[in-house]
């Protein structure tokens, strides 16, 4: 839906051309979703079948971020927050959003909107356009390597982060350092709305999300990064994901997840 005028967001399917010939990277792909969105269920379904589609977490990583900008057409969701908003703000702020190949498309604030490596924006919705994005970020190696080892103490983790540039890197941009804890699944029966009486079922659903940290406090590094799980969230169902992006442009640099142990 448009936050203008709380309409569903549909558009055709068209793949991009040029699948590149090696998968070169991790991918960062991010679904800005809500419960109280009735066009948001196909796309987090869509996220939901990534592995089975052939883009597991050797190849995609997803994050589902849930606003909070829905919750007062019936349905409050339970995983919302400003924050989560925020950064959805914080990409159409910037400036630097694209539509795939380029062309016109969506702006301003809506869901679901499917944000790929920083850059490329388009309806959750439209699953070739997605999939083909996915592998055109792909061709692009990563611009920085990720190492990281977590701890977890009670309902906190210690995550001990480094980060090393690889050759070309540009260390003059704005870049930070970014970690998150997702429910791996999620089950919902939403009661009222526009979902009233469907049972949601979502994945990689973002439960905390840490500052934008600068780059340079994690090389030589390692840097360290502290995040609380919410109440109700067992560890074993958690997944935790670190990234390195352009404050500046939004690019994502790398992406990795980080093992929680046993």
């Amino acid at each position: 839906m448009m936050l203008a005028s709380a309409l569903a967001v549909s558009g055709c399917d068209s793949p991009a051309r040029g699948a590149p010939a090696a998968w070169n990277r991790v991918v960062l792909v991010e679904l800005f979703t809500s419960q109280g969105c009735s066009s948001c269920p196909p796309a987090d379904q869509f996220v939901r079948d990534l592995p089975h589609l052939g883009f597991g977490p050797d190849k995609v990583l997803p994050l589902t971020f849930h606003i909070n900008y829905w919750d007062d057409l019936g349905w409050r969701d339970p995983f919302a927050t400003p924050a989560f908003t925020e950064r959805q703000q914080w990409y159409a702020r910037s400036g630097r959003l694209e539509s795939p190949g380029g062309a016109p498309g969506l702006s301003g604030l809506y869901t679901p909107q499917m944000i790929v490596g920083g850059t490329v924006h388009f309806s959750g919705q439209q699953k070739a356009v997605a999939q083909a994005e996915f592998q055109r970020a792909a061709e692009r190696p990563a611009d920085v390597d990720i190492a990281a080892e977590a701890a977890i103490v009670g309902d906190a983790v210690a995550v001990a982060l480094r980060v090393s540039p690889r050759g070309g890197f540009d260390r003059a941009r704005d870049w930070r350092v970014v970690v998150a804890l997702a429910a791996k699944s999620t089950r919902t029966a939403v009661l009222h709305g526009e979902n009233g009486g469907e049972t949601l079922e979502e994945a990689a659903v973002v439960r905390a999300l840490s500052d934008r940290l600068p780059v340079d406090r994690f090389w030589p590094g390692p840097g360290r990064v502290s995040l609380r799980k919410p109440p109700g969230l067992a560890w074993a169902d958690t997944e935790l994901v670190a990234w390195v992006q352009s404050e500046t442009t939004r690019q994502i640099a790398a992406v990795r997840a980080i093992d929680l142990g046993p």
